[in-house]
């Protein structure tokens, strides 16, 4: 159930889910804020009321990130601005030369086209990233599946299939490379473990920065497929 909370100068969405927990609890997913409640607690106003300092903070930073993609016609394809043009074209089409992306908003198949051609231009980029990596470390995943993931970069199961988020197609190349490194450590070491964060350093002694950097990436993510997919 989407609300909005009304702030003096700002409004803030969430959602209200109830799970078997002791104590409420708030979290961001991506431009939208969760609110976790026990079962015996009937409203969110008191702890929204609360907390408000903190969600006030927390959705400035967020609107921070975001001020330069709120226009509404931008995408971004491997870190590079696109312009999204809506238009009454028969087919849908993206241009990497005039960096623009010709679709119908209006249109619902125009959408899945697009969504297939980034796909399809994400799946080549982690081909390429995935073989250069497989025969540095000898790992080499079952399968790749690329998904619309509400909360992850990417996963890796117990049985050797990486999902990474379609999202990634909106990430600089860098970025692209640490997630897919990450979740192919994945493959031998399944925890977060000192052994696993000292595997990581070795491609990656930055990782602790990057880590910072991708959740700022997340929410630009959300804001750009928010666009692309906006019917207006």
């Amino acid at each position: 159930m989407d609300l909005i909370l009304g702030c003096d100068w700002m409004e803030v969405p969430y959602d209200v889910v109830r799970r078997d927990v002791k104590y409420p609890r708030l979290v961001f997913r991506g431009l939208k804020l969760l609110v976790i409640l026990p079962h015996f607690i009937k409203s969110p106003e008191e702890v929204v009321t609360m907390n408000r300092a903190w969600i006030e903070r927390k959705w400035s930073q967020i609107q921070e990130a975001i001020k330069d993609l709120n226009t509404g016609d931008c995408f971004m394809i491997f870190g590079e601005k696109y312009h999204i043009e809506n238009s009454n074209v028969e087919k849908p089409s993206i241009l990497h030369e005039g960096k623009k992306i010709f679709l119908n908003r209006g249109n619902r198949k125009h959408k899945e086209q697009v969504i297939k051609a980034l796909k399809k231009l994400l799946e080549i980029k982690l081909e390429e990233i995935i073989t250069k990596y497989s025969f540095k470390t000898g790992l080499k995943p079952k399968k790749i599946s690329i998904k619309h993931q509400k909360t992850l970069w990417g996963s890796c199961s117990s049985n050797g299939v990486i999902n990474l988020n379609i999202k990634l197609v909106c990430l600089p190349e860098n970025m692209i490379r640490y997630i897919t490194f990450h979740e192919l450590i994945h493959l031998k070491r399944r925890k977060h473990d000192k052994i696993f964060w000292h595997t990581i350093s070795q491609e990656f002694p930055n990782y602790k920065e990057i880590e910072k950097e991708l959740q700022i990436h997340w929410i630009r993510a959300e804001k750009l497929f928010q666009n692309l997919l906006s019917d207006s």
